[in-house]
């Protein structure tokens, strides 16, 4: 059964999702960077010729591969000092952070003036990791956070519009109860998936897709320190 191992939505988040982020994370990394929840570190490779260094952060109860990462530590108390990094990478990761806040000032504090955050978060999304599945955020929320951080915001993108999102919730459902009623639908799916990329790529309705999206990443940048 491994060809179903892999189920439909996953595509489509690489896709939808990881792609989208991995681009942002090529155009805006430089100097010191630092991935915190970095797990295997999966955009090093990418970058790795255009930065300085970089700098993996996880947590040690991480359920994440640790043997990567520079730092075994918390988002909110960094073991770096003041205005250090040039870009932070912080994706899939503040959801699962109890103090938002805290950490997205901490974040602030170790890097430079006008510095980059790369962040990425679920919206429309399952819980998952429990019990360490905190919070979603719309990007009103967000926006908050960021500027009570110092932090301006670039550029938002909503990834996924309903469609897409709406049969990402079938996939992720049916592949959850049993794999042999996934299998069972799967030529359901196949189809259904067809159709939904399609109303996808002529869907243009962009407050559909804030409103709908599965997930967003943001690019903000430090304007000034915050105490």
């Amino acid at each position: 059964m491994g060809f179903f191992s892999i189920p439909l939505h996953q595509s489509l988040i690489d896709k939808y999702h990881v792609e989208l982020v991995r681009q942002a994370i090529i155009k805006y990394s430089r100097g010191k960077v630092l991935d915190v929840g970095c797990g295997d570190k999966p955009f090093y490779s990418d970058i790795q010729e255009k930065i300085e260094q970089y700098i993996g952060l996880e947590h040690k109860d991480s359920i994440h591969a640790k043997d990567k990462a520079e730092i075994l530590g918390s988002a909110d108390s960094i073991p770096l000092p003041d205005n250090h990094v040039d870009t932070v990478i912080l994706t899939q990761v503040l959801e699962h952070i109890e103090n938002p806040s805290a950490v997205l000032k901490e974040i602030s504090r170790v890097m430079k003036l006008q510095g980059i955050l790369i962040i990425a978060w679920p919206f429309l999304y399952p819980i998952h990791e429990e019990p360490r599945d905190f919070y979603r955020y719309t990007v009103f929320g967000l926006t908050h956070l960021a500027k009570e951080a110092g932090f301006e915001v670039l550029s938002f993108v909503p990834v996924s519009g309903f469609w897409i999102t709406w049969f990402g919730f079938v996939s992720i459902y049916l592949r959850g109860k049993s794999l042999l009623l996934y299998i069972f639908f799967y030529p359901l799916l196949l189809i259904l998936k067809i159709i939904c990329v399609f109303i996808q790529v002529i869907d243009r309705n962009k407050n559909a897709r804030i409103k709908w999206t599965w997930n967003y990443y943001a690019v903000l940048k430090k304007i000034h320190e915050k105490n």
